[in-house]
């Protein structure tokens, strides 16, 4: 038996007081001490739950990526393994089972529903309904259904893996950024019953309206807490909250679901309705055994010396301390590393646009700061036809590509407006949903020897500096994560983020991830895929050239 005197706060019965709590692996007893609050006490609190987190989006495998969000008060985390289904298939996702078992951390699993996410991309595997119904008890969720269409229209594919779900009475998570009216109530009737792609409350409250739950997303690329904050104060029961896609710097700087818990109670929140959207809407959606602190319970909870603004001092998974004294208490086993990379070579002409007449028009992808969505720019060139289209820094236009890293095809090209590129290259395996090789350039130079680079090392991160040097992070774990240690990986993100925005010129505050959306085809409105210029709102490609 372990014991600790703190400052218990009960979040069911909604009261806080001094008590001595017994535990082993569960909660033994809580035995009061007094009415107020000791203010020399610490308080012991539960933890806290991510609804809806990519792990791979933080380039660590399952084990590393709980050593970093533990010590921050994450206790268990949603975990939708789509990225690595998309590069390996069924093999990478029960690769991802096997490592988080080995974490002391709850990860629950949600699987794949969409892999690949269209059939206007290629990707490294098949995942479908039979691959689901070999995983789905041993999940939680069927995660996100980003082929809202399908859903909408009620293609037999798609809504056999909804069935199989059903079936096994798990709950189908949503992905249907700016969905409304009659094709949302189709959506959400075929039995989607969240989404965490809300920009807006009027679409979270139509979405609340018919049922759903929204998670209110704070990442690195895409951030709603602000667009959003007003529904904590009128519909907090219908709240959980999420990461979705978060790098390690990002992380360690602004913080992982502890963030949440800051803001809210400085909003004015009490601590027991922050612990709605933190712990218990998700516990009771997703049917998750995490402790709330009370007796009978497993011993799940966190330590802090305050209330106002968390300073966590101990963190404690089925009553074993996995974090005190400012000190991981675990150490990560041996991890696997599959992968899926082609041996392929590059020269400058895979990178040339040609004008097909004089003076066309150009349809470019414009970026957003801080959003996944894009919008659509033309661009008025003057070049002659047959002659090679540049990029433009007076305009702000670069060129972006992508390249199959699964098979021998021609490289996808088109150009960016918005990132600020004035020189170099940057490319990312990281590339939502297929994980081809996306390459932000100022020129076919410097995005061939990009993607020499990038081939070469089979995945992770190149930075292609204008004065001939190549900066880059390794990706060996299906050029999607590592198994080196979290604060190694950031200052290695870091120290390629300041040679991006001093360097190359860009202005993105998270290039990488930004830039791994830019391939994201169920994203309005226009983006780019390894087989050519994607309208998302048509749902289907598009010329380059008007």
């Amino acid at each position: 038996m372990k014991e600790i005197e703190a400052n218990y706060v009960d979040v069911i019965h909604r009261e806080i007081y001094p008590a001595r709590i017994v535990y082993s692996k569960t909660i033994v007893r809580i035995e009061r001490k007094g009415d107020k609050e000791d203010m020399r006490l610490p308080y012991c609190m539960p933890g806290f739950v991510d609804s809806h987190v990519h792990i791979e989006s933080s380039m660590l495998n399952p084990q590393r990526f709980a050593t970093m969000v533990m010590p921050k008060g994450t206790i268990a985390v949603v975990c939708d393994p789509h990225e690595i289904a998309n590069v390996c298939g069924i093999e990478g996702v029960r690769y991802m089972m096997r490592d988080a078992g080995k974490s002391p951390m709850k990860i629950y699993f949600a699987i794949p529903s969409c892999v690949p996410a269209t059939s206007f991309e290629t990707n490294g595997a098949i995942f479908d309904s039979k691959e689901i119904e070999k995983l789905i008890t041993k999940s939680v969720a069927l995660a996100e259904m980003m082929n809202y269409p399908g859903i909408v229209y009620r293609d037999p594919v798609v809504m056999r893996r909804v069935e199989v779900a059903h079936k096994h009475n798990r709950p189908v998570d949503g992905h249907a950024p700016g969905l409304t009216g009659e094709d949302l109530k189709k959506y959400v009737a075929a039995g989607i019953t969240t989404d965490h792609e809300c920009v807006t409350t009027e679409e979270a409250l139509e979405k609340i309206a018919l049922g759903m739950k929204i998670l209110v997303r704070d990442g690195s690329a895409a951030r709603n807490y602000e667009g959003l904050k007003s529904l904590f104060n009128t519909n907090i029961g219908d709240l959980m909250v999420c990461t979705d896609d978060a790098n390690p710097a990002d992380i360690m700087e602004r913080g992982h679901i502890d963030k949440f818990y800051n803001r809210l109670i400085k909003s004015g929140l009490t601590v027991f309705d922050v612990y709605k959207p933190l712990l218990l809407t998700p516990i009771e959606h997703y049917k998750l055994q995490v402790g709330r602190l009370q007796e009978g319970d497993m011993a799940d909870f966190i330590v802090s010396r305050s209330l106002e603004e968390l300073d966590i001092r101990e963190v404690v998974v089925e009553g074993r301390t996995v974090y005190a004294g400012n000190e991981i208490k675990y150490r990560p086993k041996h991890t696997e590393k599959p992968n899926h990379f082609i041996d392929r070579e590059f020269t400058e002409d895979d990178f040339k646009v040609v004008a097909p007449k004089d003076c066309p028009t150009v349809r470019v992808i414009q970026s957003i700061e801080s959003q996944i969505i894009t919008d659509v720019y033309n661009w008025m060139t003057s070049v002659g036809a047959g002659q090679e289209v540049e990029a433009d820094a007076g305009d702000d236009i670069a060129k972006i590509a992508v390249v199959n890293r699964y098979a021998e095809a021609p490289v996808s090209n088109a150009f960016i407006r918005g990132t600020g590129l004035k020189a170099g290259a940057v490319a990312s395996s990281v590339a939502h949903d297929s994980h081809n090789v996306v390459i932000l350039g100022s020129d076919k130079k410097m995005m061939a020897k990009a993607a020499e680079e990038m081939f070469k090392m089979k995945g992770g991160f190149v930075v292609a500096l204008p004065d001939g040097r190549v900066e880059k992070i390794k990706l060996p774990i299906a050029g999607l994560m590592t198994n080196k240690d979290y604060t190694l990986v950031a200052r290695q993100q870091k120290k390629l983020v300041k040679h991006i925005h001093k360097y190359l010129g860009v202005t993105l505050d998270e290039p990488f991830m930004t830039l791994a959306f830019m391939s994201l085809l169920v994203i309005p409105k226009l983006k780019i895929g390894d087989k050519g210029l994607f309208d998302v709102e048509k749902f289907g490609f598009t010329e380059l050239f008007e």
